[in-house]
């Protein structure tokens, strides 16, 4: 348990938390390192550009695939972009993998990692990074449906599918209510000095795919 109450005041910290930037200025220095924003891919999926050392956003990446049921929201091509540039999942002081440590001690939990990635089974970060955790991989989808909130007592849920209400991440998001397993009062996500901002259209398109399901499309 003291491994994530030092990441959670690490992350804290950092100002960083579960939200986005959902635009910006792409000329140099108009965006800060590590800043993401979204982008329309050549596929007419959506995608997102991470900010370079330049101060420029690069090409448009991480496209996801161009939904074939336009009336139902797609995980990977609108929910997984929001998380990559809004939810710190490309940033080491947020929710990238190197804050994982999927702890078997936990059944596995840990600070969870929003990186559209097989994860767990390694620590990425630290004195023990490559050594095997004992825990198994699990796809960003696996790891929002079936791991428990580590701040939560047992039985919570990130996302808990056609629930909004018991489902962690829209109370994070909201700000209420809030977990504190471990003594550690939880915040809303993102915090408020963070540079991460959650757009209204994001959270609602982000509820709408729980509400319809939270299917893994």
């Amino acid at each position: 348990m003291t491994r994530y109450l030092l990441a959670m005041t690490f992350v804290f910290g950092m100002g960083c938390g579960t939200d986005t930037i959902g635009g910006g200025d792409d000329a140099p220095g108009g965006c800060e390192l590590g800043q993401a924003q979204g982008c329309t891919c050549t596929s007419g999926g959506q995608g997102t550009q991470v900010c370079d050392d330049s101060g420029s956003f690069g090409t448009c990446g991480m496209c996801g695939p161009v939904d074939p049921d336009p009336s139902r929201v797609n995980f990977q091509a609108q929910i997984v972009p929001i998380l990559e540039r809004s939810c710190g999942a490309t940033s080491a002081a947020c929710h990238a993998r190197n804050q994982y440590a999927a702890s078997q001690n936990m059944e596995c939990r840990g600070w969870l990692a929003l990186e559209n990635a097989p994860l767990g089974s390694r620590f990425y970060a630290g004195a023990m990074q490559g050594q095997s955790t004992g825990c198994p991989d699990l796809t960003l989808h696996q790891r929002l449906m079936t791991i428990d909130p580590w701040e939560c007592a047992a039985g919570s849920f990130y996302v808990k599918a056609g629930d909004p209400a018991s489902s962690y991440m829209m109370n994070k998001i909201d700000g209420a209510p809030l977990c504190s397993e471990g003594g550690a009062p939880s915040v809303q996500m993102p915090p408020s000095d963070s540079m991460f901002v959650l757009t209204a259209a994001d959270k609602a398109l982000f509820q709408q795919w729980i509400v319809e399901g939270a299917l893994d499309n």
